[in-house]
């Protein structure tokens, strides 16, 4: 799937009381660019619904200052459900700071799931396998 990406400057007024990234801001760019990908894809932010965030791990603080990129991909499709893989990166260097999931649903004018009709191509690498194999795990019972 395409990769899309989003970009933001750690300000101040984003930060918590250790002075660096506040994790509910970082959370809320994540849905922000999760929401960004799907409805490219889906072409009807009216049907889309968010329903969850699976997990979101910083492995690295993010400093004031910091340029950070979230990049996006769908890596799950259910008949109903589209789930987002999301990474945050330092733009500077490169580096992973955070990652997680987010999973939506289209609904109809009633708030109904309805199914999207989005189909997953082949992986573009082992990274994205693997991205995908996780998502999966979250929908396993």
């Amino acid at each position: 799937m395409k990769r899309y990406r989003s970009s933001h400057m750690v300000r101040m007024e984003h930060l918590n009381h250790h002075g660096n990234l506040y994790a509910g801001q970082g959370i809320e760019w994540m849905i922000e660019t999760s929401f960004i990908v799907i409805c490219t894809e889906y072409g009807d932010p009216q049907g889309l619904l968010y329903k969850n965030t699976h997990k979101f791990d910083f492995y690295k603080t993010v400093e004031p200052g910091d340029i950070i990129t979230y990049e996006g991909l769908i890596v799950r499709t259910g008949r109903t459900s589209v789930t987002l893989r999301v990474g945050l990166y330092n733009e500077k260097t490169g580096a992973l700071h955070a990652e997680g999931f987010t999973t939506f649903v289209s609904v109809d004018e009633n708030g109904k799931s309805v199914p999207h009709g989005l189909t997953l191509d082949a992986p573009a690498d082992e990274e994205e396998q693997k991205w995908r194999e996780e998502a999966d795990r979250f929908f396993r019972k």
